[in-house]
């Protein structure tokens, strides 16, 4: 690997590249706004309808990150690209999704995005893990594998776990430290990890934007100093004069240690619990390299970090204000998302998948509706009986291709049309052919929101589930339609 350049010169007034910043409410992205600055103009892109800019001079975009069109205008004129989205967030007043698949769909709307406007590169953060089969290491290969499907060169920072002031870790210790009267440790507790300091990160992502020889490349990047989760807790102990009593059980099942945490702390989500125990399972130390030797030279002793992390308040992006505001916005606007990964049959595509979804639709349920094909590739859903429409699906030519299927639900009485954004049912290909992401957008039920929550909702989800039997029996060689 080449020796790292010379530090980025100071660009002249008037001649600053343009950084857009993609997924900024966590505490990363806040803190990157501020790093980045100095020496690029920012581009927030963000789904809310309510974010301001954190700086005067930062230009905040608010566009769907579900919707490629959407990016695409929103990265016009943006010489790079970081981008942080995890879907972890509510993204509408209903989400049929795992944040899996979320983040798949967003990333390829991203990537798309970034190669039509010409951006010159993306930088990611990835979980480091030496094992790649745990759920947090497969989920980041194949988010790294569609951000860099398209062709615009990418770099990957992989990181163990990041201290610093507005993360969930040094809550979760700190609620660990004064709630429990014994901490119970499985044998994960005394792994050896090294974290890395949120400044040194910050570094990381200052030394690469813009790098031509860290395009397309991937870099560990972690602290000088091993520790463990009983060590990081003894710290906190410490930092805060508080006594702590651990009770060590190898045996202790990973399944029972995280729902200790969720108990101590409701609000984190699930896949940040998964990707915390991934890394205090996996020991993975990372493999030296020059991004990694420059950003840990001016390196802040482990216990100071987490002693600030303590002591210093959370950047305004990061508390739950923000949030909340916009899932209230969410619930009024009153939208459903439902996403589902179907296993795709090899040599088949989305074309071939929605060709097929139609008709099973009708005779899985040819008792209660029919499903009708107009010449143009429109499909109508109606109630068999009666012949009332209840969903009309335009075919969109100009929006799709061979590995994507696009209609727009223009009508139909189980849908509302309320203007703005239009609601759609895409079939979108992903991860070179081997699966089919189903997608339905921005849809507005008809009925009454509870009615429509237990009955309409839990039936789509319903159907769903049989389609993706369905497709996996396909792709093991079973009968097809």
């Amino acid at each position: 690997m080449s020796t790292p350049a010379e530090p980025h010169p100071e660009p002249k007034p008037g001649s600053r590249p343009r950084v857009a910043l993609a997924g900024t409410s966590g505490f990363i992205g806040a803190a990157l706004c501020e790093a980045l600055g100095d020496r690029f103009d920012l581009r927030i892109l963000t789904r809310s309808l309510t974010r301001k800019a954190p700086r005067p001079q930062d230009e905040v975009r608010s566009c769907d990150h579900f919707s490629r069109l959407e990016l695409a205008r929103a990265l016009e004129g943006v010489d790079y690209a970081v981008y942080l989205v995890h879907n972890r967030d509510p993204s509408a007043r209903l989400d049929q999704a795992q944040s899996r698949d979320m983040d798949l769909l967003v990333a390829d709307n991203f990537a798309w995005a970034a190669a039509r406007t010409g951006v010159k590169q993306i930088l990611c953060r990835a979980p480091l893990l030496a094992a790649a089969e745990r759920p947090t290491g497969r989920d980041a290969q194949e988010r790294e594998a569609v951000l860099a499907s398209r062709g615009v060169p990418l770099t990957v920072l992989r990181t163990g776990l990041v201290v610093g002031p507005g993360g969930e870790l040094a809550r979760l210790l700190v609620q660990m430290v004064e709630t429990l009267p014994r901490i119970p440790l499985p044998r994960l507790g005394t792994n050896e990890i090294r974290p890395l300091s949120l400044a040194a990160l910050l570094r990381a992502f200052q030394h690469c934007v813009g790098r031509a020889d860290t395009f397309d490349g991937s870099f560990d990047v972690f602290g000088p100093e091993p520790t463990s989760l009983r060590q990081m807790l003894q710290d906190t102990a410490d930092l805060l004069d508080h006594p702590v009593h651990f009770a060590p059980w190898g045996d202790l099942p990973q399944g029972a240690f995280a729902a200790l945490l969720r108990r101590l702390n409701p609000s984190l989500h699930p896949d940040f619990i998964t990707y915390l125990l991934d890394l205090f399972s996996a020991e993975s130390h990372g493999e030296a390299n020059p991004v990694q030797q420059a950003v840990v030279r001016d390196w802040t002793p482990l216990k100071e970090t987490l002693a600030q992390s303590l002591q210093q308040p959370a950047p305004v992006e990061a508390t739950g204000a923000q949030r909340t505001l916009d899932d209230e916005t969410l619930r009024q606007l009153g939208r459903v998302r439902s996403i589902q990964r179907l296993r795709l049959p090899q040599g088949r595509n989305a074309e071939w998948v929605a060709e097929r979804y139609f008709p099973w639709l009708g005779a899985l349920m040819k008792l209660f509706v029919a499903t009708e094909r107009d010449a143009d590739g429109s499909w109508t859903v109606r109630l068999r009986l009666t012949r009332l429409r209840l969903l009309r699906l335009d075919f969109k030519p100009t929006h799709s291709t061979p590995d994507r299927r696009m209609y727009f639900i223009t009508g139909g009485a189980l849908a509302r049309m309320l203007g703005g954004r239009t609601a759609r049912l895409e079939f979108r290909d992903l991860l070179g052919g081997r699966f089919t992401l189903v997608a339905i957008h921005d849809f507005n039920p008809a009925l009454p929101w509870f009615f429509y929550r237990y009955t309409q909702a839990a039936m789509h989800g319903l159907v769903m589930k049989g389609f993706q039997g369905h497709m996996e029996q396909a792709a093991e060689g079973g009968p097809m339609l």
